[in-house]
């Protein structure tokens, strides 16, 4: 059986991008959202909104829907792994009106801006893999599998919120760039902890990173893991992964029995994507489809929604002008590539000297965090930068970071 469905927008990927890019779009065009999974599936893991992140949601007219599923940080106290005060590096001291950290579970966004995409007349495809993108000179055709049945739809733009492996890239064929980061991660969460209801916590440790925050009724908990270790740690068992956790931060080891085998820790090999070309005639990607990014500047989300919010506005102005063309579409791309690129080069810049096992890279990670926790100045350019306000450094500013 074939269905078919005629959209002004399809929109592949469900995830936080492709349901923010639909919320600013449902009310004045007709949008489909083709989405692989058949429901929103509960994260075990968080997610940290920073300024960029929620400026954009604030653009978008959905911040104040977001802001009551996320816990409020301003601090985050970095410490060497024996408990050492590295920095108490504070948000605050940001002039800008979202200076502080929202930390949610990402299923929870998921459902706030699905129940808004439906609310302001969106569709939703469920369970529902792309199999064919073929563009035409009015329009885009797609073919999709929805378990027995074929749906073949038309659109006048498809957008890519696909991930890192995004059918609709590959599709385009558009040229890529995808390597695997160096830095691998485990993600969890865990029951909740009073002491982190003023500051989050990062531990850092020749070989080791690990990061403790605030989540409505829980704790997000991220630990770095080097490449090719998953197999060991998980042969040392589970309970000696919570010892270990317990030995960094005594005060987690209650909140910790909420984590009763492997499969309540999701583990995250990332990748680095790099793409040619953004846009093409009638299509557009965004987020994890063009440049995904090592986790260590907790960007990800941050650029996707800035993505949906300048994608938005490009897209309403193709359909006012009624040119869909890739020099038309390439405004979005123009507006965004130069501050992920920053984003991209910094976040593997500071995983070089943060996760690293080198022990000079390591010991220039350390001061640099010093300096940068005794320096309000230096401070400020360095929260700035990290959460997604500023597209690069200076060469005065890089060197006041070494010097």
């Amino acid at each position: 059986m074939t269905i078919t469905g005629s959209y002004d927008i399809a929109i592949v990927g469900g995830g936080v991008g492709g349901l923010a890019l639909g919320c600013a779009l449902a009310e004045k065009h007709h949008v489909l959202i083709i989405e692989a999974r058949p429901g929103i599936v509960p994260s075990k893991r968080g997610l940290s909104l920073q300024a960029n992140g929620l400026e954009a949601l604030q653009k978008l007219d959905l911040l104040d829907r977001v802001t009551p599923i996320g816990g409020k940080t301003s601090h985050v106290a970095c410490y060497e792994i024996d408990g050492t005060l590295l920095a108490d590096l504070d948000y605050s001291i940001l002039d800008h009106p979202y200076n502080y950290l929202l930390t949610l579970v990402p299923s929870e966004l998921e459902r706030v801006l699905r129940n808004e995409f439906s609310r302001r007349g969106g569709e939703i495809q469920e369970s529902t893999s792309l199999k064919e993108v073929v563009l035409h000179h009015d329009s885009v055709k797609l073919r999709a599998q929805c378990n027995a049945s074929s749906l073949e739809f038309s659109a006048s733009i498809i957008v890519g919120a696909d991930g890192e492996n995004s059918r609709v890239r590959n599709g385009l064929r558009l040229p890529t760039k995808i390597r695997e980061c160096p830095d691998h991660f485990l993600f969890m969460l865990a029951g909740p902890l009073d002491v982190l209801q003023e500051k989050a916590r990062q531990y850092f440790g020749l070989g080791k990173m690990v990061g403790f925050f605030r989540v409505p009724e829980g704790t997000y908990i991220f630990y770095y893991l080097p490449a090719g270790r998953i197999n060991d740690l998980r042969a040392k068992g589970l309970d000696r992964f919570k010892t270990e956790l317990t030995n960094i931060m005594p005060e987690i080891s209650d909140p910790l029995d909420s984590l009763t085998s492997w499969d309540d820790i999701v583990y995250v090999a990332p990748k680095r994507v790099g793409v040619r070309h953004w846009v093409t005639d009638r299509a557009a990607l965004l987020g994890d489809a063009v440049h995904a990014v090592d986790p260590s500047w907790a960007q990800g989300a941050n650029m996707t929604l800035q993505d949906a919010s300048v994608l938005a506005n490009t897209i309403e102005r193709c359909f006012q002008s009624s040119d869909f063309s890739a020099n038309r579409m390439k405004a979005y791309e123009n507006a965004r590539r130069k501050q992920t690129t920053f984003v991209q080069r910094q976040s593997d810049r500071t995983a070089r000297l943060t996760t690293t096992e080198n022990r000079f890279n390591y010991w220039l990670g350390k001061r640099i965090i010093r300096k940068t926790g005794r320096n309000k100045t230096l401070m400020r350019t360095a929260l700035k930068a990290s959460a997604g306000l500023s597209d690069h450094f200076s060469i005065r500013e890089q060197l006041r970071f070494i010097i």
